[in-house]
């Protein structure tokens, strides 16, 4: 049977038609913090002795139970755990309801957060202008940063950029 926290409650925030990195960046920290008790109820699954082993698996996670899907650039949405996680792989007529890098931040974050491991949100540009067309997760365990950005192939690899900006959460 499915734990009540995972039920989703209708957590889909469009943030606007056409916003701001900013608009964005700010839903997915409320997104993040509404998050917080699924993300403390799926922490124990991957708990263990080894923080970097935790992300590793979190990344992986993400990687196979999300499939990739871009949202339009008009449609552009944050949602909560449980609902990134119903939306998964749900089937609708013009295909599959997947997530993109804000949703994957949101599952990294909130259970990196969860796991206490503390996490920042980094936002890219990797263009000629400063206005980040990505985002995904930093962790810091024992000093060391680690990339968590489940739309690369690999674990702890960054993406290139001309502009970043980090958001603490």
């Amino acid at each position: 049977m499915l734990n009540p926290i995972l039920i989703p409650k209708g957590n889909n925030y469009l943030v606007s038609n056409y916003q701001t990195a900013g608009e964005i960046a700010g839903a997915i920290v409320k997104a993040i913090k509404e998050s917080e008790p699924s993300a403390r109820y799926m922490a124990k699954f991957f708990k263990t002795s080894n923080p970097v082993k935790s992300l590793r698996m979190l990344f992986w996670f993400t990687k196979k139970a999300v499939p990739y899907k871009k949202e339009s650039g008009s449609n552009q949405t944050a949602k909560t755990l449980p609902r990134i996680l119903s939306d998964a792989n749900k089937v609708k007529i013009n295909g599959v309801i997947g997530g993109d890098c804000k949703h994957y931040s949101i599952l990294i974050g909130s259970i990196g957060k969860a796991l206490g491991i503390p996490m920042k949100l980094r936002l890219i540009a990797q263009g000629y202008t400063p206005v980040p067309n990505h985002i995904y997760c930093i962790a810091k365990v024992n000093g060391k940063e680690y990339i968590v950005d489940a739309v690369l192939k690999e674990f702890n690899k960054e993406a290139k950029y001309n502009y970043k900006y980090d958001i603490k959460i």
